[in-house]
């Protein structure tokens, strides 16, 4: 399993090799329904390459300008706190 960053296909749903994804979604300037990057659990037969590291997930986020805010008390979360939340997914 790795992290990767992939588009929905053609036909607009989540490739196969996608096994839990959706997240932090870019708009790419791509033609509809391709037009958001997402991030995503895939196995390994997956043609990208994932994210070597959490900290390359991080560096990603970051240069994406991510805000997570609770949606009850609307306290910003720590961006490490949903990097590690998302990573945590590869087991």
């Amino acid at each position: 399993m790795k992290l990767i960053k992939y588009t929905l296909t053609p036909e607009g749903t989540i490739p196969e090799y996608v096994v839990d994804g959706g997240y932090f979604a870019v708009a790419n300037n791509g033609v509809s329904p391709q037009d958001w990057d997402l991030v995503g659990v895939a196995n390994d037969d997956a043609a990208q390459v994932g994210f070597a590291n959490k900290a390359a997930l991080t560096t990603y986020v970051e240069s994406k300008g991510f805000e997570f805010k609770d949606p009850i008390t609307e306290e910003i979360i720590p961006l490490s706190t949903i990097v590690d939340n998302i990573w945590a997914k590869l087991g």
